[in-house]
């Protein structure tokens, strides 16, 4: 019986190849390249020998900007059956071109510790007042004063899944409430208490920070609009780590102008890359990044995890924690 083909890039594969040979499978590696694909040991492959079955897309096509062509070599053999991706939305459209190819997909949860990290600190520096500190240090003016501590507030995350736990984690430690909200209703240790998306209106008043991390879903586009962001008090902060469109962003610029909510922290939009133009780039109640929050120096070792851990269950024929269902 022929070894059965996985397809990754070329350069990721150094990094888990020692892995890869420990796995109890017969298996044959791909390696990938802009300039074509080569067998583990460089030497080209045939075209009549070329019937990948699996794929990985290694969060390592992200960094060097070669993952919609690593996306659509995946689709060019018809032959693979089962991807990897190393994001937790599938949104992307390579992403939806594999799933419409009828392919098997998992989504990654190795981004979700740093997108976790990345709220507990965009949050501090914003409540602590971080850009008034480093200017009085840049004017050299001595400046004391208080600010308002995280603990004994109340965060909402909408979208509690594996984001919102990592969060809860972070966060209650510090003494912050955690209130999950998903679309059904579940108990879950990892929050204080859990309601249905549709009771968020109770919370939303009394919430100190509310923290979106739900996918992009025709239920979920424009979530955030005028009437959500108009019942947040006024010193409350808005965190977007889930997709730009989930935010009505002409509504949010209106809202903070009026000064309900205090403050938004961004890293996702409606359009990425950001045009240059956009108001939100000077605008004084936004902080903002480039869709960088999961891009913490762990995601590269909790992706290949994630991708070993993966494919060993889909070459035993066993369930697939992270598929995506269809």
């Amino acid at each position: 019986m022929s070894k059965r083909q996985v397809l990754i890039p070329h350069i990721a594969y150094d990094r888990i190849r020692s892995r890869l040979d420990e796995l109890p499978h017969d298996v044959a590696v791909l390696c990938w390249s802009s300039t074509g694909v080569n067998w583990a040991d460089g030497s080209p492959v045939a075209a009549n020998e070329y019937v990948p079955e699996a794929g990985w897309i290694a969060i390592d096509t992200m960094f060097s900007g070669d993952f919609p062509s690593f996306a659509a070599a995946l689709l060019e053999p018809g032959t693979v059956r089962w991807v990897q991706s190393c994001l937790a939305g599938i949104d992307a459209p390579p992403l939806l071109n594999i799933l419409k190819a009828g392919i098997r997909l998992s989504n990654s949860d190795s981004p979700n510790a740093g997108v976790a990290e990345y709220v507990m600190a965009a949050v501090m520096h914003v409540q602590h007042n971080w850009t008034a500190r480093r200017d009085n240090q840049r004017n050299a003016k001595w400046a004391q004063g208080g600010w308002k501590e995280i603990s004994g507030s109340k965060w909402v995350v909408v979208g509690f899944g594996s984001i919102g736990g990592e969060i809860a984690k972070r966060a209650r430690p510090f003494g912050v409430e955690v209130i999950g909200a998903r679309r059904t209703k579940v108990e879950d240790i990892r929050a204080d208490e859990m309601i249905t998306m549709d009771r968020i209106n109770e919370v939303l008043p009394s919430a100190d920070a509310v923290v979106v991390a739900c996918p992009l879903t025709d239920e979920t586009l424009g979530l955030v609009n005028s009437d959500f962001l108009s019942q947040m008090h006024e010193d409350a902060i808005l965190i977007n780590v889930s997709r730009g469109p989930v935010v009505d962003t002409a509504e949010l610029v209106a809202a903070l102008d009026s000064g309900r909510p205090g403050h938004a922290i961004l890293d996702v939009f409606e359009t990425e890359p950001l045009d240059p133009a956009s108001p939100l780039w000077d605008h004084p109640g936004i902080t903002l990044t480039s869709h960088i929050a999961g891009a913490g120096s762990g995601i590269i070792e909790r992706g290949d995890e994630v991708f070993l851990e993966q494919l060993d269950a889909y070459l035993a024929g066993r369930s697939l924690r992270l598929e995506v269902e269809k």
